[in-house]
């Protein structure tokens, strides 16, 4: 029976709710009386702390990951405690996972989440530590939204349960784990782990896992040596060099992947720097019918061009043809997209690639007799990577050239004549 709210265990540990259920642990969110803190309760199961051998065998796990030095992206377990027939480990409460905003992670986010894993790995991969069990759910999210890697040694503890106990053998959800390791849980090494990170960066930057079915699908193509889809074919702003990163990672022999934690970061931050990076506030020029005024966008720094000026209509007469037009500096190769309402046609496509310094323009027309105000809206890539942090957005209002008056038996047409639209 799971301990229920306001149980205190140790005289200071007060359970507030259960939050999951492994093999072998409950984990609790308690509050720490006498410092008035949240913290995460792993408890042992007391049917399995009731071996005694076994739960020496825990705590000896537990305490390789206790003795090692602190780590900004290592979750840590502080405490080591027992009240009477409960055996539990006191960690920090880290309320949200990746797994609860992987849909809404940018690249660049899921970039900067890598490295942060990583980090870690490399570290404790440095002390002899394999994780062999890197999941979204296991990988925290700290206030200031920096990465933490939890349940170091708590994979080698579920399998060792899973033979002492008789229980279903423990393999880790198959969606990220290595093929090697679904063969035998013993051959997993640091590159196992390698493994893992490329799939969850996978499943950050494309929204969806290397490999979908069930358990025993999944398990087939990856023993069996099936192509991952690239990730650029789900997500045409994936970076060649980012999308090249995750299928070396994914690679199915260990010795193609990155043999180390270390080399993917020196990748990694390779890409970061070339192709991701910070946001600048920068000025183009939006030229508009009635004249010119200077506007601020967020433009990524690491683009090889800049945009110079936007030229577009502030009102558009129905049936009448106009242009937009784009006027880009720099060097660089570079994606524009224009999307617009259906009831207008372009000349072009609405997606042009160029090579700047250049100009980049469209011809529409309206094809309806609709009219009122509506927004235009244009995002600029760079390396297959949005440079704005928002696309830009125009609104044009759409007008009738003329309306009709019946006086009479007769009818009277009048023109409008706003900025210039009209005869």
């Amino acid at each position: 029976m799971p301990l229920e709210k306001g149980v205190v265990l140790a005289k200071k540990y007060e359970i507030q709710e259960l939050i999951g259920r492994g093999l072998i642990f409950e984990v609790y969110r308690a509050i720490h009386t006498k410092l008035s803190k949240e913290v995460a309760l792993k408890v042992l199961i007391p049917e399995i702390a009731s071996d005694l051998e076994f739960t020496r065998f825990v705590i000896q796990a537990v305490r390789k990951v206790v003795s090692l030095e602190e780590h900004p992206h290592i979750a840590w377990i502080h405490d080591i405690d027992k009240d009477g027939v409960y055996i539990f480990f006191v960690m920090d409460y880290l309320p949200q996972s990746l797994k609860d905003i992987i849909e809404d992670v940018s690249i660049d986010r899921a970039v900067e989440i890598t490295l942060d894993v990583l980090d870690a790995l490399n570290y404790t991969h440095s002390k002899g530590l394999i994780h062999k069990d890197i999941r979204p759910s296991n990988i925290r999210l700290s206030e200031t939204g920096s990465a933490i890697l939890s349940d170091f040694g708590m994979a080698e503890i579920a399998s060792k349960a899973a033979m002492k106990f008789k229980k279903t053998a423990f393999i880790p959800p198959p969606h990220y784990t290595a093929p090697e390791q679904i063969k035998s849980f013993d051959l997993a090494d640091e590159r196992s782990d390698i493994y893992s990170v490329g799939a969850v960066l996978y499943h950050m930057i494309t929204k969806k896992v290397p490999f979908e079915g069930d358990i025993r699908q999944i398990y087939y193509q990856k023993l069996s040596g099936y192509n991952i889809q690239p990730p650029r074919m789900l997500n045409p702003e994936v970076p060649q060099e980012l999308e090249r990163v995750v299928l070396k990672a994914l690679s199915q022999d260990p010795k193609d992947r990155f043999q180390s934690a270390q080399e993917m970061m020196e990748a990694l931050k390779g890409i970061k720097s070339r192709f991701l990076g910070k946001f600048i506030l920068l000025e183009f020029e939006e030229r508009r019918s009635e004249g010119s005024f200077k506007r601020k966008i967020e433009f990524r720094e690491s683009s090889p061009f800049r945009l110079e000026s936007v030229e577009i209509p502030s009102v558009i007469s129905l049936g009448q043809p106009f242009n937009i037009k784009l006027v880009f500096s720099g060097k660089g190769e570079g994606r524009v997209e224009l999307k617009v309402p259906d009831f207008l046609t372009l000349s072009d496509s609405p997606i042009q690639n160029f090579l700047s310094p250049c100009e980049v323009s469209w011809h529409l027309i309206t094809t309806k007799e609709v009219y009122g105000a509506y927004e235009l809206e244009i995002s600029i890539f760079a390396n297959g990577l949005n440079v704005l942090k928002e696309p830009l957005r125009f609104p044009v209002l759409f007008l009738p050239v003329y309306y009709e008056i019946k006086e009479e038996g007769k009818t009277k047409k009048t023109i409008f004549r706003i900025f210039g639209i009209g005869e």
